[in-house]
């Protein structure tokens, strides 16, 4: 929900290519991308999951080009995408900690 809410709600104005804005479509793809696949563990991280957030993107970047105060921006969907990417780099940093390393081992498929 509260992705929706800063991708749809009518929030200060920054400027079109803000890096900073980048950095908080990476970031909040990552966390999404954390939460399905731990959500379902028995399935791997791959299409089955990435292509669902990817079409979640662009279906925000769509609606943004509706809304009078946002507008659509491949860049945004570029930056969601690198989340995506950057989610499986992260897997030895988090097969190290104890309390997430239990996704792993518990994957089947």
């Amino acid at each position: 929900m509260l992705v929706g809410y800063l991708s749809f709600g009518q929030l200060e104005e920054t400027p079109v290519a803000d890096i900073n804005d980048k950095f908080g479509h990476a970031a909040a793809f990552l966390c999404l991308a954390f939460l399905l696949d731990f959500a379902w563990p028995r399935h791997h991280w791959g299409p089955r999951k990435l292509l669902p957030l990817l079409a979640y993107g662009l279906f925000i970047e769509l609606v943004q080009y509706y809304l009078p105060y946002r507008n659509f921006s491949l860049w945004d969907l570029a930056a969601d995408g690198l989340g995506l990417i950057l989610y499986p780099l992260s897997f030895p940093l988090l097969k190290r900690l104890p309390v997430l390393a239990v996704r792993w081992n518990s994957a089947t498929n």
